[in-house]
């Protein structure tokens, strides 16, 4: 008598393994796929980390028990969507050391979250922990989302890290200021700013916009971009959820919420990007984009503003690239990306569990 070909677990297992081989077809056409026109396919490259690990289960499972067909099916699933894999998930990569490459620029982004500690409140010493971070790592250039000062004092960051970066040229546009202090965004540089200009994504007051400076470097201009993409903007109340999500202990109200926020980043997110991408698309010189994405590499912001660009990550990265410290499951959401006229040399990510942000590091240098 025949042995049955697939026994019961088998049969229970496919729907199953199906519904995530569709989940991750859908993650990786995220990218593609602009959310004001496809809001669920969003959803699906924001998962697509876990639904890849749930595919490469399945996967092993299929050839474990030798379910030959099953397993060449999912394999090829996932190769379809080598792009996406390629941007989310790096094996080999180069860190660089604690001295930049010879003829080099080191680039840098921390999103210092005001320089406080991870959900505490601002505290001297967390500032000078990051401030240490930002000067063992010496950087040519770094840009700052989030960035806070004060006008005199401890909280001085501006003069602080003039003279820790021993450098007189920076430029800083606050999105909210008051007599006393300042938050905005800010890029910090070793070579003269011959140019300044700021890219507003709304009217009004917004910590999300982009601005970008004009450096002189040994006579050729490059021009840095610093950028905020729209956050999700999560109340105390929903971090909190998050926490009891992991306890699984849901509930319908505060997940519709979620979703909703969620859903209204994804959309403002893209109207973003096409500001960027004109914005980029008219630059006549040699740039990097660089700062808080915050979306993850399967995403459409991600893939768009990217796109013919090269990913430091993508180049010379290693692992997942995780990037965020905070409580809701994101991976990678901040990024440094080089016109061609650059060429990257190493790839570094620095877990200073400080800020919500680790910091991103990465040499670069003009191909000749």
């Amino acid at each position: 008598m025949a042995k049955k070909k697939y026994n019961f677990l088998d049969k229970l297992l496919l729907p199953i393994a199906v519904v995530f081989a569709i989940a991750l077809i859908l993650g990786t056409v995220a990218g593609s796929m602009d959310p004001r026109q496809h809001p669920i396919i969003a959803f699906f490259g924001l998962a697509y980390p876990y639904v890849l690990f749930i595919n490469i289960i399945f996967l092993f499972w299929w050839c474990i028990n030798k379910k030959w067909f099953f397993t060449l099916v999912t394999f090829l699933v996932m190769a379809s969507g080598f792009k996406t894999l390629k941007a989310t998930f790096a094996i080999g990569g180069d860190k660089g050391g604690v001295e930049k490459a010879e003829n080099s620029i080191r680039m840098m982004t921390y999103n210092v979250h005001n320089f406080k500690l991870y959900g505490g409140k601002n505290d001297e010493s967390v500032k000078e922990k990051m401030l240490k971070v930002v000067g063992d790592e010496n950087p040519d250039i770094i840009c700052f989302q989030e960035f806070y000062t004060r006008n005199k004092g401890n909280f001085d960051t501006i003069d602080s890290l003039k003279a820790i970066l021993n450098t007189k040229y920076f430029y800083f546009v606050p999105t909210n200021k008051n007599n006393y202090e300042a938050y905005g965004l800010a890029i910090f540089t070793k070579y003269p700013i011959i140019n300044t200009g700021k890219i507003p994504f709304v009217d009004g007051y917004n910590g999300n916009m982009s601005i970008y400076a004009d450096l002189n470097i040994s006579g050729k201009t490059l021009r840095v971009y610093n950028v905020h993409f729209q956050s999700i903007s999560f109340q105390k109340q929903d971090y909190e959820y998050l926490d009891k999500v992991k306890g699984m202990n849901t509930e319908l109200k505060p997940s519709k919420r979620i979703l909703k926020m969620l859903k209204s980043a994804f959309l403002k997110r893209s109207g973003q990007v096409d500001l960027m991408k004109n914005e980029m698309a008219s630059c006549t010189t040699p740039y990097l984009i660089a700062g808080d994405f915050n979306d993850t590499p399967a995403s459409y912001v991600v893939t768009q503003i990217t796109a013919g660009l090269n990913n430091a990550f993508i180049k010379k990265g290693s692992g997942l690239g995780k990037t965020y410290n905070g409580k809701f499951p994101n991976f990678q959401i901040d990024y440094i990306a080089t016109s061609k006229e650059l060429e990257v040399l190493n790839y570094n990510i620095t877990e200073a569990k400080l800020s919500d942000h680790f910091p991103v590091r990465s040499d670069l240098r003009f191909i000749p």
